[in-house]
């Protein structure tokens, strides 16, 4: 048996009880196909990248299940032929890969935050501290490079000026 996971997009204009409806029948239709779902993770309304169906947003859900790879193509059918899916994508991947921590559906549809996505949060401020810290110390490098070439530069130019004035009094005096 091979994981897969699934992520679709929901028609926006869809209420939680109604998506919570759709979600289960989307299961039930997995699980009669003897599929072993192992977890549903609704990421909730994001904006879509372009358009689909003349719609700007859409609910993300990604289901992640067990099969034998036979039935994904009746997958695929079911989900193209539910006209609240806007989008869909079916793709294999590695059991590292399972989230093995997903709250119920309730849970996730009811607001609460999971876990995941606090330490996501925390990771993600943390991230932005470093990425200022490591803006600033980028800064101060470049401000003092360009400090030392602009003072190489002027000892440069200095040193080729007195250069030529030394060239030009030996010319004089000759």
């Amino acid at each position: 048996m091979n994981y897969y996971e699934t992520l679709y997009i929901v028609h926006p204009a869809l209420e939680s009880g109604r998506l919570k409806d759709i979600i289960l029948s989307i299961q039930d239709t997995m699980t009669k196909m003897n599929i072993n779902i192992i977890g549903t993770n609704i990421w909730g309304k994001k904006k879509l990248a372009y358009l689909i169906d003349k719609q700007k947003y859409g609910t993300y859900v990604l289901v992640q299940f067990e099969s034998d790879g036979t039935v994904n193509n009746k997958i695929s059918v079911e989900l193209e032929h539910n006209p609240n899916i806007l989008s869909y994508l079916t793709s294999r991947i590695d059991e590292a890969e399972l989230d093995k921590n997903v709250m119920s559906i309730d849970e996730q549809i009811g607001g609460s935050v999971p876990s995941d996505t606090q330490t996501e949060s925390v990771t993600k401020e943390s991230t932005k501290e470093s990425t200022k810290e490591s803006i600033e110390e980028s800064t101060e490098e470049s401000t003092e490079e360009s400090t030392k070439e602009s003072i190489e530069e002027s000892t440069e130019e200095s040193t080729e000026e007195s250069t030529n004035e030394d060239s030009e009094e030996n010319n004089g005096v000759n």
